[in-house]
């Protein structure tokens, strides 16, 4: 089980310089023809989203947290369905930035 951050915390990634504004969480993300699974998606902070660019990575690559956002029963409500959903999907395929291809 994952403690999901809520929905506005800014994070540092591990060999991370820019803080990161969490916006989004447990995303599939298409990379060509395969699917991944990523915990959290997020925009650089302060300068917050520039076009289509999104930071994806997952729990474990945090660093530090530096603000942690507003949670209510509203948000503890998701992560329970959040860690519901992978405890059913046990073969769920999770993304690596470090592994990401870039099409072109």
């Amino acid at each position: 089980m994952i403690d999901y951050l809520p929905l506005g915390s800014i994070v540092l990634l591990k060999n991370g310089v820019q803080k990161v504004l969490v916006i989004s969480r447990a995303i599939n993300v298409r990379n060509g023809e395969n699917e991944f699974f990523f915990d959290y998606g997020g925009v650089a902070y302060p300068e917050g989203l520039i076009g289509d660019q999104m930071v994806y990575f997952n729990a474990d690559k945090i660093n530090k947290v530096v603000f942690k956002g507003y949670s209510d029963i509203d948000d503890e409500n998701m992560v329970d369905t959040i860690n519901d959903y992978l405890v059913a999907h046990p073969d769920i395929v999770r993304g690596d930035p470090e592994n990401w291809v870039v099409e072109e």
